[in-house]
This record gives C-alpha cells, sequence and structure tokens, in this order.
C-alpha cells in the first residue's frame, strides 16, 4: 500500500509543478490586465481573481490582493462588494491562524449582509464563526453558530448550505468522539456534493468520513476514503488538499504501528504546510510528527516537535492542539525521567481539556442538538401536511378531469356506434374509474414529481421521429430501495398516459408489499392490466406497449431483454434474459422499442450496435438519422443512459 500511495504522492508533486508554472502564466496576465485598466470595478474584479489565483497557493499573497479589493469596493461605495472582501478577508486571516483578525472581519461581513437581506451569505459567515469558535475549543458556540446556518439554509432551500453546516456539526460530534453520529452527518454532507457534481466538496467529506472511521479502528474503510480523497486533490492540483490527506494517512499508519510509513506522510505534509504558511496545519503535522518519533524512541526529538507545536498553538489559540501537545511532553518528560515536568504538563492538558468540555459546555451542546432535533420533526410534519393538502387539490382536480374525459369519450363514441352499446360500455368504464380513482390519483403527485433516476445516471438522450406528441414518453418512480423506469408507446399519451402510469405505480408497490421484493414476476400482473383494464381496452387492440427495466442499489433488471443492450468493459453486450446487471462508473444502458413487428426491432438493435462506435454526446443525432433512413413508425424510440 505504501508503494502505490507513494507513487500517488509523486505524481500529484508532478501535477503541482505543471499546474504552478500554468497559474504563473495566468497570474502574469492577469496582473498586466490590472495595469491598463482605469475603471474601479474592473480593477476590483481582476483583483479578486488574482486573490482567487493565490487561495491554494500563497495565503498572504491571496490575503494583500483581498484588502486591495476592499479598499477599491469601499471607493465604489458598493456594499455588497463590500461584505464579500469582509468575507474572504476573515477566511483568509482563518487560513493563516490569525483568528481574532478573522472573526473581526466575518462579523463586519455579517453585518453587511444581514442588512442587505443576503441570507444566503449570511449563513455562511454564520458556518465560517462557527468553525473559528471550534478551533478554540468553544464547541457550545460553534455548534450555536452552525445551528442557526443550518436553520437559514433550510428555509431558504439553499441545499448547498444544508450540506455544509451538517459537515460542520459532524466535526462537533467528532470532536467529542460521538463517531458514529459524526459520519452520519458527514454522509449527508457527501451526497449533495456527489449530487451537485462539487468534486473538491466531496473530497473534504471524504476526509472527514475517512477521520471517524480511523478513530472507530475501522482502518480499510478510512483508508478507502482518503485514497478517495487525496484522488480528488491530486486531479485538482490543490496542494493543501493532497497535504492534508497525507497528514491523515499518516496518523492512519501511526496507528496501523507502521511507523516509517507515517513519519514520511507527515514529513511530506509539513514541508508543503510550512511553504504555504499555514500555521494551523503546520501545529497538526508537528504535533503529529512528535507522536511518531515518541513511539520510535525518539524522545529528544519528539520533545523538541512538541514544544514548536505548542508554542504556535498558544499563539493563534488552538486548544485542542494546546491540549494534546501538553499530554505527549508529559508522556515523553516520564520517559526522560522527568517527573516535575511530566506532572506539570499533565495538569496543563486537564486544565485545558476541563475549559473545553466541562459540564456546562457539554449540557448547552445537548441543549442545542435536542433542540435541533426538534425543529426537524417539526418540518417533517410541516412538509407532510402540506404534501397532504397538496394531494386532496391534486384529488378534486383529477376527478374533474376525469368527467371530463367520460363527457367526451361520450360525444365521440355516440357518433360511431349504437346507443344502447355505447352506453353499456360508457357504464362500465365510469364504475371502474370511480372505483379506483381515490387509489391512484393521490399517487400521480409522486408519479410525476419522481427524480431518483438521477442517482444512478450522470446523462441520458431519447431519439425518436418528430410527432404530435412532443413530450418524452419516459417515466419512472421510486419505491422503498427500487426505482422503476419504462417507456409507454400508447396511441393517445397526452391524454391517457396519467391514468396508465398510476396504474402502473400501485401494480409495482403492490407486487412489492407482497413478494417483498421486485423481479420479473411483476411483468405479469404488468401484462393482466394492459390485457383487462377497460381503459386500455378502450383505446383499442395492442395501442399499449411497455418497455420497462428496474433499478436497485448499483444493479439494473433488464425485463424487456430483447430490448435492452450494455456498454461495459469496453464491449457491446445485448441481453437475451431476465438478470440482474452490475452497473459501473461509465456503463452505458440501451433502450429501444417500437410498436412494429420484430423485423423492425431487429433492425432498431442493428443501429443501437452502430451508434454504441461513437462517442455518447454524438450518439443521438447518429442514431435520429438511422431511424428516419429506415422508415419506422413515429412511436420507434432508442433511449441511452450513462452511468
Amino acid at each position: 500500500m505504501l508503494r502505490v500511495s507513494s507513487i500517488s504522492v509523486m505524481l500529484a508533486f508532478a501535477m503541482l509543478l505543471n499546474e504552478g508554472l500554468a497559474q504563473d502564466s495566468y497570474v502574469d496576465s492577469l496582473n498586466v490586465v490590472l495595469q491598463k485598466q482605469e475603471s474601479d470595478l474592473s480593477r476590483y474584479k481582476t483583483l479578486t481573481e488574482l486573490a482567487i489565483a493565490y487561495s491554494d497557493s500563497n495565503y498572504e499573497k491571496s490575503l494583500d490582493y483581498w484588502k486591495k479589493a476592499l479598499s477599491i469596493a469601499g471607493k465604489l461605495g458598493k456594499r455588497d462588494l463590500v461584505a464579500n472582501a469582509y468575507h474572504q478577508i476573515g477566511f483568509s486571516y482563518m487560513k493563516i491562524g490569525e483568528f481574532r483578525l478573522s472573526l473581526e472581519n466575518l462579523e463586519n461581513a455579517g453585518t453587511i449582509y444581514k442588512s442587505l437581506d443576503s441570507t444566503k451569505s449570511y449563513a455562511g459567515i454564520l458556518n465560517d464563526i462557527g468553525l473559528i469558535y471550534r478551533n478554540w475549543g468553544k464547541y457550545d458556540k460553534a455548534l450555536e453558530h452552525y445551528l442557526n446556518a443550518l436553520d437559514l439554509c433550510r428555509k431558504i432551500g439553499d441545499i448547498e448550505g444544508i450540506g455544509i453546516a451538517s459537515n460542520s456539526i459532524g466535526q462537533i460530534h467528532f470532536y467529542r468522539e460521538n463517531y458514529l453520529k459524526a459520519i452520519e452527518f458527514f454522509n449527508e454532507y457527501l451526497g449533495i456534493n456527489e449530487a451537485k457534481g462539487n468534486v473538491r466538496s466531496v473530497a473534504g467529506a471524504s476526509n472527514n468520513i475517512a477521520s471517524a472511521y480511523m478513530e472507530l479502528g475501522k482502518f480499510d474503510e478510512a483508508l478507502e476514503y482518503f485514497l478517495k480523497s487525496l484522488r480528488i486533490y491530486d486531479s485538482l492540483g490543490i496542494s493543501i488538499g493532497v497535504a492534508i490527506i497525507q497528514d491523515n494517512i499518516g496518523s492512519l499508519y501511526f496507528k496501523q504501528n507502521l511507523l516509517d510509513n507515517a513519519l514520511l506522510y507527515h514529513q511530506n505534509a509539513l514541508e508543503i504546510f510550512q511553504s504555504l504558511k499555514s500555521v494551523t496545519r503546520v501545529c497538526y503535522a508537528q504535533k503529529n510528527m512528535g507522536q511518531v518519533l515518541l513511539a520510535q524512541g525518539n524522545v529528544e526529538r519528539a520533545i523538541d516537535m512538541f514544544h514548536e507545536a505548542l508554542s504556535k498553538a498558544k499563539q493563534i489559540g488552538l486548544k485542542d492542539v494546546e491540549s494534546d501537545c501538553s499530554k505527549l511532553l508529559s508522556e515523553c518528560y516520564v520517559k526522560a525521567n522527568n517527573f516535575q515536568k511530566a506532572y506539570s504538563y499533565l495538569l496543563d492538558h486537564m486544565a485545558i481539556k476541563d475549559s473545553i468540555l466541562n459540564s456546562e459546555t457539554l449540557q448547552r451542546i445537548e441543549e442545542l442538538q435536542a433542540q435541533y432535533e426538534r425543529d426537524k420533526k417539526e418540518q417533517e410534519i410541516n412538509a407532510m401536511n402540506a404534501r397532504l393538502k397538496t394531494q386532496r387539490l391534486i384529488l378534486l382536480i383529477a376527478i374533474g378531469f376525469s368527467l371530463v374525459f367520460i363527457s367526451l369519450f361520450v360525444l365521440v363514441v355516440i357518433e360511431n356506434r349504437k346507443k344502447k352499446r355505447v352506453l353499456m360500455n360508457l357504464a362500465t368504464l365510469r364504475n371502474h374509474l370511480f372505483q379506483n380513482i381515490s387509489k391512484n390519483l393521490c399517487n400521480l403527485q409522486m408519479v410525476k414529481n419522481s427524480h431518483e433516476v438521477e442517482d444512478y445516471f450522470t446523462a441520458w438522450w431519447e431519439a425518436k421521429l418528430k410527432s404530435v406528441h412532443e413530450k418524452s414518453n419516459f417515466f419512472h418512480f421510486s419505491y422503498k430501495n427500487y426505482t422503476f423506469c419504462y417507456y409507454v408507446i400508447a396511441a393517445e399519451p397526452n391524454t391517457c398516459c396519467d391514468f396508465i402510469n398510476i396504474n402502473i405505480y400501485n401494480i409495482v408497490v403492490e407486487y412489492l408489499k407482497k413478494q417483498g421484493e421486485l423481479n420479473e414476476g411483476v411483468l405479469e400482473p404488468l401484462s393482466n392490466y394492459l390485457t383487462d383494464d377497460p381503459i386500455v381496452k378502450s383505446l383499442g387492440k395492442n395501442s399499449i406497449k411497455l418497455y420497462p427495466f428496474i433499478l436497485h442499489k448499483k444493479q439494473i433488471l433488464t425485463l424487456c431483454p430483447d430490448n435492452m443492450a450494455f456498454r461495459q468493459f469496453g464491449s457491446f453486450i445485448v441481453s437475451k434474459t431476465f438478470q440482474w446487471v452490475n452497473l459501473r462508473s461509465d456503463d452505458i444502458v440501451y433502450l429501444f422499442g417500437t410498436s412494429e413487428e420484430k423485423s423492425a426491432m431487429n433492425e432498431l438493435r442493428k443501429v443501437v450496435k452502430s451508434i454504441d462506435l461513437m462517442e455518447f454526446t454524438e450518439q443521438k443525432d447518429l442514431a435520429l438519422n438511422f431511424i428516419h433512413s429506415l422508415e419506422l413508425k413515429e412511436d420507434a424510440f432508442i433511449a441511452a443512459f450513462k452511468v
């Protein structure tokens, strides 16, 4: 494992060198632009771009550019720009360990954001201020700010902000050694950012989850998440991220008693932190190196390392490092037979730890957590009541729609059939509708609003001939751990698809409740429904065709094997039987169909095999050309889903 990790680190350094050269060119071009600009607004924008360019490589330069941007924002009199500059200056001071200056600037930004009713930005300020209190060891104050930030983000529906606040709350649970609770909040943060495609935040969440697993002694899980995070930071060329993960992997090796490997990773991390002048991170890395040296029996070097870390921690108020270094120095002096110093440092450790987690603070944290749980429950109840109200409204609208549909049906049929037969059919149809309408229509919103398929596929396209029905015939809904997906080919989809969809939903849910799992057996009740249902019968023989499949975790069940194909392991695979297939990243699932005879299906299968050779983004246009050239009916379709 060490060899693989070392290669990864060397590749990261090579990449960082290339990134550095590219960044120098970019920064030089910005400086040239800055010298030529006369407009203060343009100068402000360029200064912020320069500040951001240095945000991960040179904290002091980044801070200097933000200060210049603040000065220009003040001249312009634009309060939103002033607030943004204060916010970034505060965050920059935090990164170099100047917490009091950081707090001062963040509070300035917060005051302006609040007066401007910029709720999203103000929530971000609360989260950052909480981070300062966390570093000072004031966990109750930190949690209070995090929960306030979370509440604001929930009110405005800021999903990304909810994730950030959840991550921060998870860190409080981590420091309180409640690691399972911490993982719960970290996973919420991870899920939000994976859905949003925020890879940098995915790396941060993975690092936090790994750290919690490491403390639980689950070293394999911890290493898996650390390496996931390292690969992302490496690919983005973010040196501070690479260094943090190296430092954490060093701690993992230390816990596994692989001391030489641990020392190597801590040393690599320390050098990057020192080059960035990140005092906070230097403190952590020196403390970690001291631990390894102490375990190796190199007591004198360990003492020197702990003293350096302790001195810096006292200067910037990093209480957790103060506490840990005092305890470790006590252990060092016991080994050196200097019991007076050992006792003195042990007392320091106990005093700091008591100040961080005294009974008053713990009680306040428990109260805040309990309040959070109550508020969360209340929000869930309110959301449920809102859904019920919406469903009742939909039910009334749907009943009205059904009556209109029946009336139109009567008018059309009376013109073409004898009155007596029409009335008999109408009575049967009416009875069927009203017997099932309550059960069906309450689920209409659930079927229409399901978006769970996005969790499985990163992209998809469909190719079909232009027809009077512009709307896609692809539908899906989720129930428990299953997502049921299907294409509908119908004579009048705009008229009947809502009825078909809600009946399919009910059939699938009822089958799952009876059987406990979804499998190919669900095709039988679906087939019976399409054969026997009065509404479907009224549309004419063979007017409805379904092409379904089922998603479950990372698997797909080929319910229509003759109409499905896959791109897996670099090969084109046609499925001939009902089976669960494992989906992997970058796999492609093809689904195709038509109401025509079997020969048309064979032609479509050939089309899919041909377009599979092309890039995913180019396949749709090629598929459309093929369908046109084959002169197939308008209901022929090909769809592709990329994992």
